[in-house]
């Protein structure tokens, strides 16, 4: 049987992506994508799908368009679903009007879902309406860079009354300038240079067109040039939060990431996702029957959802749990349990192994049996404490992490965040660190691996928490 192929527009960042492209996301068998602004949508894929990169790094393709094709038709003609993600729009100079037909003239089922273009989101980003009444009721999008040179009519463009929106044309800003003007185009039409947009490093350079070309020396790729009367809005808040300005990158499990991401952003804080690791169930670890337990500890959050995820593919009906004590080792956990519908009977002081592998036998009655739902690599400490209260327990390892990083540039933000040593080993096999970002960890485990890769200032929180990880960049600024 053959699969099928879907194009999906992953949107141009800080989560302008789709409900209906998530949910191709999460259902393909094979994702084959270009380079994405947020890299939290890879993480949306199943643990067993086929990652494949297929798009330019450091100026280098690693696949040609026709490689791409072929693919795309290869593993489709394997029976395997699969979803093509490109950032953006795949119909706006994303080349996937080409893949389509390439796919179609092969007799293979194809469908699409449209993505959030960079040419009006990017704009209204950095506060410019494309269109505005009185101003301007239309906008064009113009490619300022083809393969085969040719060129729009710059006589038609100069005419229009509208805004004139240009991706990919920074290299020929002032040729586009001075096209624009000898067609008649007043030179103090207002211009601006959207550089980066919905990055860590984005930027906005104002002028008029006469000025476009000396601006343009200013700028950095990728870049959106926008021309017309409305590139002089500003509508973008003036409210400023405690971490406006500053830039994140957070490394760590979906979930952990996610949460983290939201608490910055809702600070003011420019956050970038990078893909390290990927949590991988190892469900035949999984106790079926779990009545000789009393207490199922968890000491994270991607256990939590592992065990449950399991309970509901087997159709264990959750009443059989009426009887069981809950144990999370801190907020997080506790926190993911009761999106279950049960709240942790335990959580210790401090959110460690030590601490929790100390604190559990306390509360725990003569003769009940602990079962550990953790990681694989999980700590010993929290081993060592049970058995040196005299509890008996088993450790049930159901679920494994891997390293899905790819290679890339060096990372420039103000802060990078390791949840876990293992997330932060797999990040240096990866990539770089600029000598000025400052490294938050969120425990001592973590730290200990991070020196070992870097001489940056490391900051190590003092609760193991999201908010403890807050609390460490407010030290860090205060210093």
């Amino acid at each position: 049987m053959q699969g099928k192929v879907i194009l999906v527009g992953a949107g141009c960042g800080r989560g302008l992506v789709t409900y209906e492209a998530l949910k191709a996301i999460r259902r393909a068998e094979v994702l084959i994508y270009d380079d994405l602004i947020d890299g939290e949508l890879l993480r949306e894929a199943r643990h067993d799908c086929e990652l494949i990169y297929v798009g330019k790094r450091l100026g280098k393709h690693s696949m040609r368009q026709e490689e791409i094709n072929e693919l795309l038709a290869a593993r489709a003609k394997e029976g395997r679903s699969v979803v093509r993600l490109k950032g953006g729009d795949s119909f706006v100079f994303g080349r996937g009007g080409e893949e389509l037909l390439y796919l179609k003239e092969r007799g293979i089922e194809c469908g699409t879902v449209p993505g959030v273009s960079s040419a009006y989101a990017v704009p209204e980003h950095f506060g410019i309406p494309v269109t505005h009444r009185g101003m301007a009721r239309s906008f064009t999008v113009i490619t300022g860079h083809t393969a085969d040179e040719t060129e729009e009519d710059y006589r038609a463009l100069a005419a229009l009354k509208g805004t004139l929106v240009f991706l990919m044309g920074l290299s020929r800003a002032g040729v586009i300038a001075e096209k624009l003007m000898s067609f008649g185009k007043p030179k103090d039409t207002k211009v601006a240079i959207l550089s980066g947009g919905f990055t860590p490093g984005e930027k906005r350079l104002n002028g008029t067109l006469e000025s476009l070309g000396e601006l343009a020396q200013e700028a950095e790729t990728p870049a959106i040039i926008v021309v017309g009367e409305v590139a002089g809005f500003m509508l973008t808040s003036s409210e400023h939060k405690e971490f406006s300005g500053l830039s994140f990158t957070v490394t760590g499990s979906l979930s952990f990431a996610s949460r983290l991401r939201e608490a910055l952003e809702e600070l003011g804080g420019y956050v970038n996702l990078i893909d390290t690791i990927r949590i991988v169930p190892d469900e035949d670890k999984i106790p079926e029957d779990i009545g000789g337990y009393k207490w199922l500890v968890f000491t994270s959050a991607n256990g939590i959802r592992t065990y449950f995820d399991a309970l509901r593919r087997r159709r264990t009906d959750l009443r059989t749990l009426g009887s069981v004590s809950f144990a999370c080792i801190g907020e997080g956990s506790a926190g993911e349990l009761e999106k279950y519908g049960f709240y942790p009977d335990f959580v210790p002081t401090e959110y460690t192994a030590r601490c929790l592998g100390v604190e559990l036998p306390k509360v725990m009655k003569p003769g009940e049996r602990a079962l550990i739902l953790r990681a694989g690599n999980g700590s010993v400490e929290l081993n060592e404490g049970l058995e040196s209260a005299g509890i008996s327990y088993l450790d049930a390892k159901i679920y494994h992490t891997e390293n899905t990083g790819t290679e890339g540039e060096e990372c420039r933000t103000d802060y990078i965040i390791f949840a876990s040593a293992m997330g932060a080993r797999a990040f240096f096999e990866k990539r770089g660190l600029a000598d000025k970002s400052r490294v938050i960890c969120i425990g001592k485990a973590t730290e200990r691996e991070v020196r070992a890769h870097t001489d940056n200032e490391i900051i190590t929180a003092g609760r193991h928490d999201i908010r403890g990880i807050v609390e460490a960049i407010r030290q860090s600024l205060a210093d």
